[in-house]
């Protein structure tokens, strides 16, 4: 297992047009890279995942937390590089950081997780507002059958197929 411990840089990366994009974790950690490839949907439930365990632990009296810190440049061959199979999430009280646990593809239930690294509440927070932007930069979704809406339109099964549903330029 590759624990990167407290993180200075944890942000998501969209690369490609929409409709084409292939998405990513970057994490910075004492002088090392790591790049943890996604699909969408990954990124949009570890997002509500991070929103929620954040919500849930939320400190009312706790003093406030310093701002995320900025990461450095990010390089072209980080030390870390895989394809995520499945994403595991905690949240330490004592320090008050979410630690995220990565898994490679057909990697057993019960093994290690391949990748771990902590990261601030604040950092979480600016995590999930980014990642957010990313997903809503993509095609937008049909409200009927969650199908993409193409630049053309729609054929939406759920209405039969028979009705289209241009993007809205509003």
């Amino acid at each position: 297992m590759r624990d990167f411990g407290q993180v200075e840089l944890f942000e998501a990366e969209a690369i490609g047009e929409p409709g084409n994009r292939t998405f990513r974790l970057r994490l910075l950690s004492e002088g090392e890279a790591a790049s943890l490839w996604l699909e969408k949907e990954q990124l949009a439930a570890l997002t509500v995942a991070i929103r929620q365990l954040l919500e849930q632990t939320e400190e009312g009296d706790a003093s406030p937390e310093a701002g995320a810190p900025s990461g450095g440049t990010f390089p072209d061959q980080p030390q870390v590089d895989f394809k995520i199979g499945r994403l595991g999430m905690g949240y330490d009280e004592a320090q008050r950081m979410v630690r995220i646990f990565a898994y490679e593809p057909d990697q057993d239930e019960n093994a290690t997780p391949s990748f771990s690294c902590n990261a601030t509440r604040d950092q979480c927070r600016a995590f999930a507002d980014g990642a957010d932007e990313l997903i809503r930069a993509g095609r937008p979704i049909c409200i009927l059958c969650d199908g993409p809406i193409y630049p053309g339109g729609h054929n939406c099964p759920r209405s039969n197929g028979h009705a289209v549903h241009p993007i809205s330029l509003e």
